[in-house]
């Protein structure tokens, strides 16, 4: 992560959110990447503040679950074991067809051009060789079904599983990254059709794929 000098600041709870949203900005986009250590003194100094509000940050990612306790009295960004990695996905099975199937009638025009220009983004930055943004786009495209489905708890707990699916994407969009593609670009199709039933069977067997896809990664090592 590059040295980052927040400016100087009075207000405690201030500087805790700045330093909480650019190590939350790092783990998610996987410039830290799983057991990655993250010591206060070191992030105090590379961000310009005390220890206190780097202390604050993190125990606000631990109770995200996006950071544990390490034995080195700081803190690891989290790893995901293949249990934890099929509990997510299982997860998503169940919760995201109802969002897409809830969400497209709903859909205006400006929501399918956003979808276009994630998938868009997704394939340059694939590339390119760009995890980082090839990660944020696919998480963006998911997200505008999500938003578009009307129900707020679908939306924070899947919110919280995509927090989880950021963390796996280094290893899922390195050799995963074409089906990745072609499942947006068939989803967004059938969305774009108005055929909720369709997209949502889509959805599904995307997210199963994936999952699918983990299992193996996680029982060939």
């Amino acid at each position: 992560m590059p040295r980052v000098q927040i400016e100087r600041l009075t207000d405690r709870r201030v500087l805790t959110d700045r330093v909480y949203d650019i190590l939350r900005g790092a783990i998610l986009s996987s410039e830290l990447k799983p057991g990655a250590a993250l010591i206060e003194r070191n992030l105090a100094e590379r961000f310009g503040v005390s220890k206190s509000p780097v202390r604050d940050a993190l125990q606000r990612l631990a109770g995200e679950g996006l950071v544990i306790p390490s034995s080195h009295r700081g803190m690891t960004v989290t790893s995901i074991s293949a249990k934890q990695a099929d509990e997510i996905f299982e997860l998503r099975e169940l919760l995201e067809p109802t969002a897409v199937r809830q969400a497209i009638p709903v859909m205006t025009k400006a929501d399918f051009l956003a979808g276009s220009a994630a998938v868009d983004r997704a394939a340059t930055a694939i590339r390119s060789g760009n995890l980082r943004l090839a990660i944020t786009a696919s998480r963006e495209f998911h997200n505008i079904f999500i938003v578009r489905c009307n129900n707020q708890l679908l939306q924070e707990t899947v919110s919280r599983l995509h927090d989880r699916v950021s963390i796996l994407s280094v290893v899922t969009w390195r050799a995963h990254s074409s089906h990745e593609q072609d499942a947006h670009v068939a989803i967004l199709k059938a969305a774009e059709a108005r055929d909720a039933q369709l997209a949502g069977r889509l959805m599904s067997a995307h997210i199963k794929a994936t999952r699918q896809y983990l299992h193996d990664f996680y029982n060939a090592e």
